[in-house]
């Protein structure tokens, strides 16, 4: 098959000129951390909510924007049941997880309503951030009756 038009190969060159690396990002001094969201919300577009008994599933990106070691020493959950983390394997051991200069992980985090209800909480992580040593990420959620 061949292509007609000269917009197609133009769109493809400009969406991967907009995939780089991240290499373009300006290193702070020590250790910086760079989260993605302030707050994770679950399946609350438009007024709806997650159904009662079923999951939705989230994620906060991890980076280390620093010219030196990011160590995430630990990973506090203050939040109802229904929210459940999985941590990188360190932080889930109980040792602390250390991330280089640009070097990224992530947190996910499950939302399973058991009753039909709004639930709010946090979860805190620690770390020897210059910019944050403790950085707080607000979860919220709403539990609704399937049809």
């Amino acid at each position: 098959m061949r292509l007609h038009t000269l917009w197609f190969p133009t769109i493809i060159l400009l969406a991967l000129a907009g995939c780089g690396g991240g290499d373009d990002v300006k290193l702070e001094k020590g250790p910086f951390l760079f989260v993605d969201r302030e707050s994770m919300g679950f399946d609350q577009e438009f007024g709806s909510g997650t159904y009662v008994g079923a999951a939705t599933f989230n994620a906060l990106y991890i980076e280390n924007r620093g010219d030196q070691p990011l160590e995430i020493t630990e990973v506090i959950k203050a939040a109802p049941a229904e929210f459940t983390l999985q941590l990188p394997q360190e932080l889930a051991d109980g040792q602390p997880l250390v991330l280089q200069s640009r070097a990224h992980t992530s947190i996910q985090v499950q939302f399973k309503p058991t009753r039909e209800q709004t639930y709010d909480g946090k979860f805190t992580v620690r770390s020897n951030a210059l910019n944050t040593p403790q950085k707080d990420v607000i979860l919220s959620g709403k539990g609704v009756k399937a049809p």
